[in-house]
């Protein structure tokens, strides 16, 4: 497993920009270079389209349990890729404090709000295209061999689902690595989240609430959000999207926040 995008060996230079915009376009473009000029975004790509459909295969062409649907599998296969990106995103941001990158990066003319938005929209983009988008369309079409009839537009509304569970890891994660310097809690925090909401789903409401309802049956349906989304059934448990959706954006606030008042 690869580590997320790093900004060891930039040059920056003045641009005549000022305030929070600082530096943003070269950090940008070293984070951006990190995944799409590397081979990165190929063994990622490649990894979990052969996961996601590797996973889905028995069920549309071979002997899966009676009653396993394809849809809420897809979902539950994209909780992998969730811990891949805690596991990708735990040194973004320690690993650079630690190795005084961080320290050199924000001695030069780069404000701190352009250091995180290099840290969090190049990764993001990088793991929604290639854990998510790239398998996603191969699945579309294996699916679509196999003769079930699903709507596109239904799919990538389902996709987009997974992709805001697969945030919330990622800005967990990113937040993490503004409040600790060691990577111990960074990692051990979001896998312990992602592991332990199937233990406190049995508390009433929560496993209405939890993104874990976005890929896995929750709130007394037999599908996840995104299985019910892609099928066109009714959500069972539509406030998941919504609190998923909001933690997404406390996590990126807090780590702004905390990442300003940082001393390295």
């Amino acid at each position: 497993m690869t580590e997320g995008a790093g900004l060891d060996g930039l040059q920056l230079r003045p641009t005549g920009t000022d305030g929070w915009r600082s530096g943003l376009s070269p950090l940008m473009g070293a984070g951006f270079s990190a995944w799409w000029r590397t081979n990165q975004w190929v063994i990622q790509a490649v990894l979990w389209t052969l996961v996601i459909n590797g996973s889905v295969a028995p069920v549309l062409w071979g002997d899966a349990p009676e009653g396993l649907d394809v849809f809420t599998l897809f979902g539950v296969m994209t909780m992998f890729a969730a811990i891949a990106v805690a596991i990708l995103m735990q040194e973004a941001i320690v690993g650079e404090k630690r190795s005084g990158t961080a320290a050199w990066i924000m001695s030069k003319p780069a404000s701190r709000d352009a250091f995180m938005l290099a840290k969090l929209v190049p990764n993001a983009v990088g793991v929604i295209v290639t854990m998510l988008l790239i398998p996603s369309a191969f699945l579309l079409v294996q699916v679509t061999l196999a003769g079930i009839d699903v709507s596109v537009a239904r799919f990538v509304l389902g996709a987009a689902v997974l992709a805001l569970n697969l945030m919330f890891y990622l800005t967990l994660t990113l937040m993490l690595g503004t409040l600790f310097d060691s990577a111990g809690p960074v990692i051990a925090i979001p896998l312990a989240f992602a592991f332990g909401q199937q233990l406190v789903t049995a508390v009433p409401g929560l496993d209405s609430v939890l993104p874990w309802a976005l890929v896995v049956s929750a709130g007394g349906s037999e599908t996840s959000v995104a299985g019910a989304i892609i099928t066109g059934q009714a959500v069972a448990a539509p406030a998941a999207i919504v609190t998923t959706a909001a933690a997404c954006v406390a996590f990126i606030v807090i780590a702004f926040r905390t990442w300003r008042r940082t001393e390295l």
